[in-house]
């Protein structure tokens, strides 16, 4: 491999390694909030199921409810990692462009 290929290559890594070092602390942060409010979620849950607070009619819509967060934390993360993801496509992207010689 020659020292220009090389070059490139360390500042594809780079590029792609700042965008996703910055960014998935940020995920990360978020997941473990949710994670958090989920797990309490579920504890909260499962204490009024015994002690006889959450009745059994009840019990279905509570679980529901803990379907919907999960359900709603993971389309969130998603949505936050395709964001991730294009971040990293478009600096990749950019630094091609600037090994062609072209400023975009």
């Amino acid at each position: 491999m020659n020292t220009k290929t090389s070059h490139l290559i360390t500042d594809i890594k780079d590029i792609a390694s700042t965008i996703l070092e910055k960014d998935i602390a940020l995920v990360k942060g978020f997941s473990e909030r949710q994670i958090e409010a989920i797990s309490k979620q579920t504890l909260i849950i499962k204490a009024g199921i015994v002690t006889g607070e959450i009745e059994d009619d009840l019990i279905d819509f509570f679980l529901d409810g803990l379907k919907h967060m999960v359900t709603n934390f993971i389309n969130t993360l998603k949505g936050i990692l395709k964001v991730v993801l294009e971040k990293v496509w478009n600096g990749i992207m950019t630094v091609l462009y600037q090994a062609i010689g072209f400023t975009s």
